[in-house]
């Protein structure tokens, strides 16, 4: 994968299927650079607590006022679990939050963008994105992944086994099929090779198995 740290990237896929798996990893290498918000309160006995922000409801104000707090820093990467509850499709962002769509690159602030619902999620904020990770999807997001990056690439995600997810790189139009590793140094493999540890969100593409668009 070929993540930058100020990317917008979100990560889609059914509960179980590996998707919070993933996003742990990554949360990881941006460590301590780095603020989870999470509404599930997942993260709080892995990561420090001033790593974690766990909301207490979903209020678009209060996201905002997280928004507010990041836009004063920058080289940070905000995780947003259940994404869909606070930059949802028809939910109205919040001054701040908008800053930090739009404009948080060019302060160094990435954002990645965990959902079950990938239908559910703003298109401006979609519109933005750089990368986007698929897990098997739920029956409501099918159409939708269909549409956005054609029916061939749906069938693969639609045979992805658990822990396996395909990344797509929404610049190149290119796509790779990859396989969390548990357990063990070694965390995602891709075609059978297991990946080399990494310090950084920057990873160089590997084989690519399909690519669309010309």
């Amino acid at each position: 994968m070929n993540l930058r740290s100020t990317d917008r990237t979100c990560v889609s896929g059914l509960p179980g299927t590996g998707k919070t798996t993933l996003v742990r990893y990554l949360a990881t290498l941006a460590e301590p650079n780095l603020l989870i918000y999470d509404p599930l309160g997942q993260y709080l006995n892995e990561f420090p607590k001033e790593c974690v922000y766990v909301p207490q409801g979903n209020s678009q104000q209060e996201f905002d006022n997280v928004c507010k707090r990041l836009c004063a820093r920058s080289n940070v990467v905000f995780i947003v679990e259940e994404c869909e509850r606070y930059i949802g499709q028809g939910r109205e962002l919040g001054p701040y939050a908008f800053d930090l769509v739009n404009r948080g690159r060019n302060w160094g602030i990435g954002i990645i963008a965990v959902t079950r619902r990938i239908q559910r999620i703003s298109k401006d904020f979609f519109d933005l994105c750089q990368n986007v990770v698929f897990f098997k999807c739920g029956l409501k997001s099918r159409e939708y992944i269909s549409d956005l990056i054609g029916k061939e690439h749906l069938g693969i995600i639609m045979s992805l086994e658990r822990f396996h997810f395909m990344y797509y790189n929404l610049e190149t139009e290119e796509s790779t099929i990859a396989h969390l590793q548990l357990g063990g140094t070694s965390r995602i493999k891709e075609q059978g090779k297991p990946a080399q540890p990494t310090s950084d969100l920057i990873k160089k593409p590997k084989s690519q198995i399909i690519t669309s668009g010309g």
